[in-house]
């Protein structure tokens, strides 16, 4: 009888451990979606993760969200291919991805397709559309064709401008400045003079339109592809004692860009509704992962904000 036990025992416990094992190894059982969006400082990016957030939790799957720690020129793809492979590791059930450079992260997206990992794509568009399987953001080209019009509009229809990009190789960036020069193109009184990128940091837009000022003081606007660099052009504008006589636009309608618009440096700007972004994607990503279809665009609309709206938009 001892010895039946004992087999008994030692049978259970092989199971177990095949058990465990099979657990271990299979980490799609836990449910866990990744968010890997780009940087974890900017109040667009932190609204994006709190949407995405919240549809794990009301949709019972559990939701992490990574970004590159650097955010300088160059470094950011690098970060975000190093998650990627971080991805294949731990067995995620989906990867949601908001590419910093939508050509250059094509590796790594590769490599977490041949590994079975479902790819959504958040906000920036990877460049090529066989790596995901929906895409969930804005029509980038309508943003910046909207809020450029509502900025020309206050300008008369006349003057001279900068862009201000934003990091090389982003296709906000990239789709942001076709709308602008859509605009542009219904617009035959208004001069480029200057156009740079500032790598959507406030940082470097102060530093880069500090620079354009003194070669082109007499400038009427500038145009950004975000609002950090919307903030930071405001900045080299008041260090140039010009507050008021150089309109600025951005893109989002962060908190810190309307309360710079009601206190007059920020012109115009365009909220892009980050946190039903980052939930939509979620949900989509939950859609994909259950077998349900999916559409190829999971649009979330804009709306432009100027002083006279910056109380209501959320809401409109």
């Amino acid at each position: 009888m001892k010895k039946i036990f004992a087999l008994i025992l030692a049978v259970a416990m092989v199971a177990c451990m095949f058990a465990g094992c099979s657990k271990d190894n299979n980490k799609t059982d836990a449910k866990e979606i990744l968010v890997i969006v780009k940087n974890s400082t900017a109040p667009f990016w932190i609204s994006v993760m709190d949407g995405a957030k919240a549809a794990g939790a009301e949709l019972g799957y559990t939701v992490t969200c990574k970004t590159p720690v650097d955010t300088a020129e160059g470094s950011g793809n690098e970060q975000q291919s190093n998650l990627c492979e971080e991805a294949i590791v731990s067995g995620v059930s989906c990867v949601v991805l908001a590419p910093v450079d939508s050509e250059a992260i094509i590796p790594a997206t590769k490599k977490i397709n041949e590994a079975g990992i479902p790819i959504v794509n958040l906000n920036t568009k990877i460049s090529d559309d066989t790596q995901y399987k929906t895409f969930c953001g804005l029509e980038n080209i309508n943003q910046g064709y909207n809020t450029a019009k509502a900025m020309f509009e206050l300008m008369n229809g006349e003057g001279k401008i900068f862009i201000i990009e934003g990091s090389t190789g982003a296709q906000t960036s990239i789709d942001r400045v076709k709308g602008f020069e859509k605009a542009l193109a219904e617009y035959p009184n208004i001069e480029v003079v200057a156009q740079q990128s500032a790598n959507y940091s406030r940082a470097d837009a102060l530093n880069v339109v500090q620079n354009l000022l003194q070669a082109h003081p007499d400038v009427n606007a500038i145009l950004c592809c975000n609002d950090e660099m919307a903030l930071g052009s405001a900045e080299a504008i008041d260090a140039a004692n010009l507050t008021g006589t150089i309109m600025v636009s951005g893109q989002d309608a962060n908190d810190d860009a309307v309360a710079a618009l009601k206190e007059g440096k920020i012109t115009v700007t365009s909220y892009g509704n980050p946190y039903m972004q980052g939930y939509t994607a979620v949900k989509a990503a939950v859609d994909v992962l259950e077998g349900k279809s999916v559409e190829s665009f999971y649009e979330v609309e804009t709306v432009v904000v100027t002083k006279e709206n910056a109380d209501t938009f959320k809401n409109s």
